[in-house]
Parts: structure tokens; C-alpha cells; sequence
């Protein structure tokens, strides 16, 4: 074989090999690999499990009546010895307010995103369904709490353990009462579906375009009742 017909070979192969990257390259990547790289990009961004999507602003405010805790054993003493009209002097109870504003977080758990969840449609669009939202952290600020008590009785004469009990629990139901909140707005609100199918494109498009998707197009689920279209894209 000469060296013009080896070069002329090669050359050959060479339009051949280019050719057949053209052609992979205009199909598109398969559907598994888009799967593959949705999943992989999803999982690096959440390395904890879960993908946090977006943050709610939410204030808290929460009553606890003293009455629901058990009376000192000093003071029960003190009740139990005294004549009926001193009662009135020794009883009493007291209520704390907390009010504090602070930050929710939201996402949805990665592990709950199946390769069946994600599809190409005949026009190229990834169709994404994505677990529901849940409630990823609670934040109260507590350089902005605030705290009321009123008293009356002994409670106001005698400062007790009581009280420093009534503002724990007041606390923890300030806590209790950001999450039921924000998983109340997650369940009616449509603006953090919005949050979370934006996040999810400006996330994949990227990785998307690196395997080979031109122009990444969407259709993202987020539970049953908001679905992000392919226009809406910026």
C-alpha cells in the first residue's frame, strides 16, 4: 500500500468518525443519560440528602398559661394550710407571649427522585415530576424575640420555677408553630413550587448542555398542581 492510498484511508475514516459525531451530536443524547445526569446533578448539589429550594419568612406568636404546670411543692404546702380567704392572695397563674420572626427552609428529599420521574418528550423537553415539598430547618431570630408575661398572685410576689417553665414551652411552641406554618404554606402556597421548578432548571441546564442537550427545554412538576413550561423559561 502506498502512502498516498494509507493517507487516503485515513482521511476516510476520519470523515467518517466526524461524520458519525455530527450525526450522534444532532440526535441528542439518549434518554438514560439525561436521566443519569438529572439524577447525578441533583444528588451533588444536595450532598446532606436533601436539596434545600428555597427559604419563607414566617412570625411566630405562641401563649402558655402557667396553669398547665404543677404548682411548687412549697406553694402546695403553703394552699394546702391556709384559711380560705388567704386562697385568693396565694393563687394565681401566669401567661408568657413569645413573638419572634424567622427563616424556614424547604426542598425535598433527593432520594426520592426516581429515574421513572424523568422523561424526554418527542421535542426534546425533560420532563422532571419532583417528590412534594417538605420543611427542611427552622430559624427563629432570637436577637429579635420578644416576650410578654403577666401575673398575678403569687406568681407576681414569688418568682418560681414556673415561670422560667412557661417561657421554655413558650419557646419550643414558637418553633412548633414556624414549622406548621410554613408546611401549611407549602401545601396552599404556589410561590414556592415556582421557587423550586426555577431552581431545579438554572441547576441542570448546565450539566444539561454538557451531555449534549443544545437548548435545555423543561417541564418540571412540583407535586400535582404547578408544572413549569418550556416558555416560561428567561
Amino acid at each position: 500500500m502506498t502512502s498516498r492510498s494509507a493517507l487516503g484511508i485515513g482521511l476516510l475514516v476520519g470523515l467518517l468518525v466526524a461524520g458519525g459525531v455530527a450525526v450522534w451530536w444532532s440526535q441528542g443524547p439518549s434518554d438514560e443519560r439525561v436521566r443519569r445526569t438529572v439524577i447525578t446533578t441533583v444528588q451533588e448539589e444536595a450532598p446532606a440528602s436533601f436539596l434545600v429550594t428555597g427559604t419563607l419568612d414566617i412570625q411566630a406568636r405562641v401563649t402558655v398559661d402557667s396553669a398547665q404546670y404543677a404548682t411548687p411543692d412549697w406553694l402546695s404546702f403553703v394552699l394546702k394550710y391556709s384559711q380560705p380567704s388567704a386562697l385568693s392572695l396565694l393563687e394565681g397563674r401566669s401567661s408568657t407571649t413569645v413573638r419572634v420572626p424567622g427563616r424556614v427552609s424547604y426542598g425535598f428529599d433527593v432520594r426520592a427522585l426516581e429515574p421513572s420521574m424523568i422523561s424526554v418528550e418527542e421535542n426534546g423537553t425533560v420532563a422532571v415530576d419532583l417528590p412534594k415539598l417538605s420543611v427542611h430547618s427552622v430559624e427563629p431570630d432570637l436577637a429579635r424575640l420578644e416576650v410578654k408575661t403577666s401575673a398575678k398572685g403569687w406568681m407576681r410576689v414569688f418568682p418560681s420555677e414556673v415561670q422560667k417553665k412557661v417561657r421554655e414551652e413558650a419557646l419550643a411552641g414558637a418553633k412548633a408553630a414556624f414549622r406548621t406554618q410554613a408546611e401549611r404554606r407549602l401545601r396552599d402556597a404556589t410561590q414556592p413550587r415556582v421557587n423550586t421548578a426555577r431552581a431545579l432548571e438554572k441547576m441542570l441546564t448546565p450539566p444539561l448542555r454538557a451531555a449534549g442537550v443544545a437548548q435545555p427545554k423543561f417541564r418540571i412538576r412540583v407535586g400535582s398542581r404547578l408544572t413549569l413550561e418550556p416558555e416560561e423559561r428567561g
